[in-house]
C-alpha cells in the first residue's frame, strides 16, 4: 500500500529454560486480540537490535544481554494499522535465553500500549500450535521450533 508508513521494528525472543517463549497480549484496536513478542520500532539512531533491548525494558521491566554482533533470527514484513495510520513494518527478531521466574512488569508503555495492554504469557511450541488466538507472527510456533532446535544450541554453547 503506498500510503503506508515505513517502519523498522526490534523484537525479542525470550526463551526459559523450559523453552517457552515470552509473549504479550495486546488489545486490538477494532476488537479482538492477539499475542507478540516483546519488542517495536526503532528510534532514530538505534539500530533493530538496540531497539528490542529497549523495549524489552519498557514493555516488561527486563534488561536483556544481546552480543554487541547478534543477528536476527528472523526478519519478516507486515502490515498493521493504529488511529487510522496504516504501517508497513519490517521487524527484526532477536533470540536470547531468560532465567525462569523473571520478575515482569511494564516500566514505561506508551500511552497506546496503555491502552492495550492486556498482560504476559508464557508459550510452548505446543500450546502455540493448538492456540486459537492470534499470534503475531502466525508462524510463530514453528519459529519458536526451528529457534530452539537451530538458534539456541549454537547461542548456549558460547555461554
Amino acid at each position: 500500500m503506498s500510503d503506508a508508513v515505513a517502519r523498522v521494528g526490534g523484537r525479542l525472543l525470550l526463551i526459559d529454560p523450559d523453552d517457552r517463549v515470552l509473549l504479550i497480549h495486546e488489545r486490538l484496536e477494532h476488537g479482538g486480540s492477539h499475542w507478540l513478542t516483546p519488542g517495536g520500532g526503532v528510534e532514530p539512531g538505534e539500530t533493530p537490535r538496540e531497539a528490542a533491548i529497549r523495549e524489552a525494558a519498557e514493555e516488561i521491566g527486563v534488561e536483556v544481554v544481546l552480543p554487541d554482533d547478534a543477528e536476527a533470527v528472523l526478519v519478516t514484513r507486515r502490515e498493521w494499522s493504529w488511529a487510522e495510520v496504516v504501517y508497513d513494518q519490517v521487524d527484526h527478531f532477536f533470540a536470547a535465553r531468560v532465567p525462569t521466574g523473571l520478575p515482569l512488569r511494564p516500566a514505561a508503555l506508551t500511552d497506546v500500549e496503555q491502552v492495550n495492554w492486556l498482560g504476559f504469557g508464557w508459550w510452548s511450541v505446543a500450546e502455540l500450535r493448538s492456540t486459537g488466538d492470534v499470534l503475531v507472527p502466525a508462524d510463530l510456533a514453528d519459529v519458536l521450533a526451528r529457534v530452539l532446535t537451530e538458534v539456541l544450541p549454537t547461542l548456549d554453547g558460547h555461554g
